[in-house]
């Protein structure tokens, strides 16, 4: 089962970015309520950016890790690389996508006996992009290059540097611009695939760049500081055809924006922002393996609970005039107890139907959420 899940506060920040940047957002004929309105819009993809990158690097390398677990117990490393360059035509037709895994040697070729160097993230080349100057054609939502090392049959430790860029639009015409640099510190502790202790320590700098036409063409730069972190096990129990396996996972991030000021023919400063989020999850999965004459079937059934604690302080931007916006500070926590059972079905080598039933519940609401997904798969 794969954590390394998008978390709430980058998906709301989105959303809120999204909203912002809706047609009539900063038509208001008021130049200093139209400025405050692209300048929220400026400050949501600030947050949306400050949340989303450490998540795709904490994914990035959380990846490597899983795929050199039957490496490691074999008592080997290996060189790989998941780097994606994608091109966009704006239609499913016009998109093409080049993955280096599928050009790599095979593994066994590319095992080490202790030092490996990987690759992993995207770029891509959006041609309906090209056509608008305040968007970058060429953006990534997270590169990483990253050197380990395995001391023993057991433990690997290993450094990733990361990089994004993109520049999106804000308002009507008004654009972000955003660049970070991150550097993870990871170590993994295994004894076998599915048993092991995962720990990630990193840091990351953000420079962003606003441009809002609403403010007269205001123009601001902004820097951010960053610290995350991820902990994770995993303990798997076997007993004839039945697996157990329980897990934990603990992620952690503090950001600070620094403050800045849009300068233009009209001045608007922003004070500092910051913010901070624990997260907590635990589950246990069973599953067993039955082969009939039909396939190979897989029923499994999870039961996962999560919590989290967030907080942010206020912040104010202020006009050249003195008119201001505050936003308040916040804090709060939230929990969700979930369970999900279902089954899949290996019919052949190259078919597949897998199908899940799920039920979710938040601690502070009483309803109860369904969900049923089923996918089926045929390789030709």
């Amino acid at each position: 089962m794969k954590l390394g899940i998008l978390e709430p506060a980058a998906i709301a920040g989105m959303l809120l970015f999204a909203l912002a940047n809706a047609p009539g957002a900063a038509a208001d004929d008021d130049p200093v309520v139209a400025a405050f309105s692209e300048g929220r819009a400026a400050l949501s993809g600030q947050k949306a950016k400050s949340a989303s990158t450490p998540e795709r690097q904490l994914g990035l390398v959380g990846g490597r890790l899983e795929s050199t677990r039957g490496a490691r117990v074999e008592g080997r490393n290996v060189n790989a690389s998941s780097l994606a360059l994608r091109f966009s035509g704006g239609s499913a037709e016009k998109n093409v996508a080049y993955e280096t895994k599928h050009l790599l040697a095979p593994e066994k070729a590319r095992r080490t006996r202790r030092t490996a160097v990987w690759f992993g993230g995207d770029v891509t080349l959006d041609s309906e992009r090209a056509e608008s100057p305040r968007l970058a054609a060429v953006y990534s939502n997270g590169l990483a290059f990253g050197v380990d090392t395995r001391f023993g049959p057991r433990l690997l430790v290993g450094n990733a540097v990361g990089m994004a860029f993109d520049r999106t639009g804000i308002g009507t015409s008004g654009s972000l611009e955003t660049r970070s640099l991150s550097d993870t510190l990871y170590a993994s502790l295994t004894t076998a695939r599915n048993t092991y202790l995962d720990v990630m320590l990193g840091a990351s700098r953000y420079a962003f760049h606003d441009e809002l036409a609403a403010a007269s063409i205001s123009a601001g730069r902004r820097s951010a500081s960053q610290a995350f972190g991820l902990a994770r096990f995993s303990r798997q129990f076997e007993r004839n055809r039945l697996r157990l396996r329980s897990y934990g996972q603990a992620r952690y991030r503090h950001t600070r924006l620094s403050g800045y000021a849009m300068r233009g023919e009209e001045t608007y400063s922003v004070e500092p922002y910051t913010s901070g989020s624990l997260e907590l999850t635990a589950g246990l999965r069973g599953e067993t393996v039955a082969r009939t004459r039909i396939g190979r079937l897989a029923p499994h059934a999870v039961l996962e609970v999560s919590r989290s604690l967030k907080r942010t302080s206020g912040t104010v931007m202020t006009s050249v005039d003195g008119a201001e916006e505050v936003a308040a500070p916040s804090s709060g926590h939230s929990g969700k107890l979930s369970a999900r059972t279902g089954l899949n079905w290996t019919i052949t080598d190259r078919a597949s139907i897998n199908g899940e039933y799920s039920l979710s519940s938040a601690f502070d609401d009483p309803d109860v959420k369904q969900r049923v997904t089923a996918r089926f798969k045929l390789t030709f």
